[in-house]
């Protein structure tokens, strides 16, 4: 399975963990075939929490047997907004990449964060009320003002 494949299939679960489509219990869900294995986790979160701390989403590949784990780590506050926050790392030993999505809980804000294999901020993707702005590595910016002026 391709990388591309399984990414793509982590941003699709994290945005079905970002929109709240979650179980109030805690719940494991599974899916596999012949090409990928699904695992989903959801801690107990009796206070109904849309930043459900512990969540994880595991994609494994039972090729290889290499596996993508995406957790919900926690809150950060991003120009200030209180965003949940989700991590994922992928590679091989020596060779990883680490991504992070946030997202506010009216959905109006989302950052994605690729790092480089030293922890630095390779590029970044930043939504903010339809804002859509990327930021490279060296802090150099593109932005593409609201979805309907692009």
């Amino acid at each position: 399975m391709s990388k591309k494949r399984v990414l793509v299939i982590l941003l699709i679960l994290a945005a079905f963990l970002s929109f709240g489509c979650i179980f109030k219990e805690g719940t494991k869900l599974s899916v596999s075939n012949n090409e990928t294995e699904i695992n989903v986790s959801f801690p107990e979160s009796g206070n109904g929490s849309s930043c459900p701390v512990g969540s994880q989403l595991q994609v494994k590949d039972p090729a290889t047997g290499k596996i993508l784990n995406l957790t919900i780590t926690g809150t950060e506050k991003f120009e200030n907004k209180t965003l949940c926050r989700a991590c994922v790392e992928t590679g091989t030993k020596g060779n990883t990449s680490r991504f992070e999505y946030m997202w506010s809980e009216d959905k109006n804000t989302t950052v994605w964060t690729k790092y480089d294999k030293d922890g630095n901020v390779s590029v970044r993707f930043i939504d903010v009320d339809g804002k859509k702005t990327i930021v490279d590595g060296a802090g150099r910016t593109l932005e593409l003002g609201n979805s309907g002026d692009v």
